[in-house]
């Protein structure tokens, strides 16, 4: 192989990628798809007649993990790790060098005021609930006037639609203002959790509970606004807001007994069953005005997803 032909293929292998370059450049580019404004508003039109929730509405819940101790509130964690370092720090100042060196005495006070910020912080969560509304529940059950905490699932129902109703109503109440959540279909209540009528509760006996639940239920007037959203017979009755007690009296919720004396607003949002009948999702809160459009709109999607258990 001559020299001139060695020297002119390897100038060739040089300027491949160049000429590969220049190629690309020179080639045609495809449009870039342009989604109309019309084409998006149908898009979320149609999720939203699906019950979902659609992006500019969607609020991402964050689940925590609980340590599961009867009787211990997880948010009081921080405090217990606070009073637990602020012993350590008093056994190491007693047990410690006499005089106390100056760098001992600054890790001292700094571990002294972290200490008493972890203790605070259950406080100041509470204050910042206060300051923020729709961030979750307000007050514990035992503060709402004639409650009864409690947590009640339908024996028979099967595991699978246990640990649906389990889900939605822990959901809600972590991450809502409501302070109550209850379940009925064809004339029972499945479940109820929270702050609940202390005079239907009976501690430790789900199905005592549960019977006077459902008896108190199927006592509303076919009449009433209650009984047309369990029975979702029309579009507009598919879900009742009352955002003040002073709606109850008018409505028939004023009897239920489901609810405790100091719940101030109420939302009842019929579930779709497969084969038809009343049921409901029942919500309320001892907060007036307790739930924005957009839990609301929440309240109606979990709904959606529990017809196919209860």
């Amino acid at each position: 192989m001559s020299q001139a032909l060695l020297a002119n293929r390897l100038i060739g292998s040089r300027l491949c990628p160049l000429r590969q370059r220049a190629l690309r450049q020179a080639a045609p580019c495809k449009p870039p798809v342009v989604l109309s404004r019309r084409t998006s508003t149908q898009v979320r039109a149609e999720t939203q007649r699906r019950g979902g929730l659609g992006d500019d509405d969607i609020d991402v819940a964050v689940f925590r993990f609980t340590l599961g101790i009867p009787g211990f509130d997880d948010r009081f964690i921080p405090r217990v790790v606070g009073l637990a370092l602020g012993a350590l720090l008093v056994v190491n100042h007693v047990l410690g060098a006499d005089p106390t060196p100056e760098a001992q005495v600054r890790c001292e006070w700094l571990g002294a005021l972290l200490a008493s910020l972890c203790v605070l912080v259950p406080d100041i969560e509470e204050r910042l609930r206060e300051a923020m509304p729709g961030r979750g529940r307000q007050k514990a059950a035992e503060a709402i006037e004639g409650s009864a905490n409690g947590f009640f699932l339908e024996p028979s129902l099967q595991e699978a639609a246990k640990k649906e109703l389990a889900w939605a109503s822990f959901s809600l109440l972590k991450n809502t203002n409501c302070c109550g959540v209850a379940v009925a279909a064809g004339g029972r209540v499945l479940m109820a959790r929270g702050a609940l009528g202390s005079g239907v509760v009976a501690p430790g006996n789900a199905a005592a509970s549960l019977a006077a639940m459902s008896k108190d239920l199927s006592a509303v007037s076919g009449s009433s606004k209650v009984a047309e959203a369990l029975a979702g017979a029309a579009a507009g009755s598919q879900q009742l807001w009352l955002p003040d007690r002073g709606g109850f009296g008018g409505s028939g919720a004023g009897s239920l007994a489901l609810l405790p004396a100091g719940a101030q607003c109420l939302l009842v949002q019929h579930i779709p069953l497969p084969g038809g009948g009343p049921a409901a999702l029942i919500v309320f809160s001892e907060r007036p005005r307790a739930l924005a459009d957009r839990e609301r709109g929440w309240v109606a999607a979990v709904a959606n997803k529990l017809a196919a258990f209860v």
